[in-house]
């Protein structure tokens, strides 16, 4: 008992540093106060924007990050601001499945780095992120779409594969966008659009590991519908004899749309298909009318500009005309 009481009403030795509270260091120093120079002085503001990354307090590190590139646009620091304003972005990303904004605003952080501070020591590394963040958000695009397309929501999937091949052309990821694209039509039952965007794939990613599963699909087509690809010219090679170089892809004309799809999205570019000639016996045959000699015939206005000519004098004022003509 003595040595319990003992124990408690001893004090803590001055000398022993292992009980002392730690001094405030400097570093801990800049998020106490509200002075002129904790809210302007570069470097103070910097060294926040570090200590709110290195807690990985993204969020917080931004704010500070603009802040200093807000009040010091010309500060040697500078570009490092806007770099790391982009990484703290990407950093925010989780997965593919959670929200895909933190992508794109380090995308648009890192193209700023490059437009406004260009031949930085951080260029390379923004290309190389920008770069990961499309690949991603591909990514999210493909399993949307999947998600869809396995829900027969067809039209719904189709405008996330398009997305995928109107902004990311320069990714290898948009051949498998083509060939899911064009497995989406065909189980619509729009063949001709189908076959259309298996030959872009063809053509314009001869590399894609869908490459084979394009040409497959498209000779099954081919042999069911034999006249379908009648207006094609030239057809992709789909039996392995020669390969379609990129270099090879000539501009055509994009196919007409139908009215009932006129939203669905982008079409490849492919030749029109010929509109099949009327029938002679469908187009209507012009009727007589009885029309004044030397006016077009059933044109009122025509009549009333244009004049008689002077030897129609001796002639009957009508005459039975077709309608159309110049009586």
């Amino acid at each position: 008992m003595l040595l319990y009481f003992g124990g408690c009403a001893s004090k803590p030795d001055p000398t022993d540093t292992t009980t002392q509270a730690p001094s405030s260091s400097t570093d801990e120093q800049i998020f106490v106060g509200d002075s002129i120079e904790m809210s302007y002085d570069p470097n103070v503001i910097m060294k926040r924007a570090e200590s709110f990354f290195d807690k990985e307090s993204y969020a917080e590190a931004i704010v500070e990050y603009k802040h200093f590139l807000d009040l010091h646009r010309n500060h040697i620091l500078a570009p490092y601001a806007q770099y790391k304003t982009g990484v703290s972005h990407y950093k925010q990303f989780r997965t593919v499945d959670r929200d895909p904004e933190p992508l794109n605003q380090a995308i648009l952080a890192f193209e700023k780095l490059l437009k406004e501070f260009p031949g930085s020591r951080y260029e390379v590394e923004a290309q190389e992120t920008i770069l990961t963040c499309k690949e991603q958000l591909v990514q999210r695009h493909l399993m949307v779409g999947e998600f869809y397309f396995k829900r027969e929501a067809y039209l719904a999937a189709a405008h996330r594969y398009e997305k995928i091949i109107k902004d990311f052309p320069e990714l290898e990821a948009s051949g498998e966008a083509m060939f899911h694209l064009a497995k989406t039509y065909q189980d619509l039952g729009i063949e001709e659009w189908t076959q259309d965007w298996l030959i872009a794939l063809i053509r314009q990613y001869p590399t894609s590991p869908y490459y084979s599963s394009a040409k497959t699909l498209l000779a099954s087509i081919q042999k069911e519908h034999p006249t379908l690809l009648a207006s094609l010219q030239p057809n992709p090679p789909i039996d392995g004899s020669a390969s379609m170089s990129p270099s090879a892809v000539t501009t055509v004309s994009p196919a007409p749309a139908t009215s009932t799809f006129a939203n669905a999205g982008i079409l490849p570019e492919t030749t029109a298909h010929p509109t099949p000639q009327v029938a002679l016996a469908e187009q209507p045959v012009p009727k007589s009318s009885s029309c004044t000699i030397g006016a077009w015939c059933d044109s009122q206005s025509v009549q009333s500009t244009t004049k008689t000519p002077a030897h129609s004098a001796s002639l009957p004022d009508t005459k039975a005309c077709k309608t159309g003509e110049w009586c």
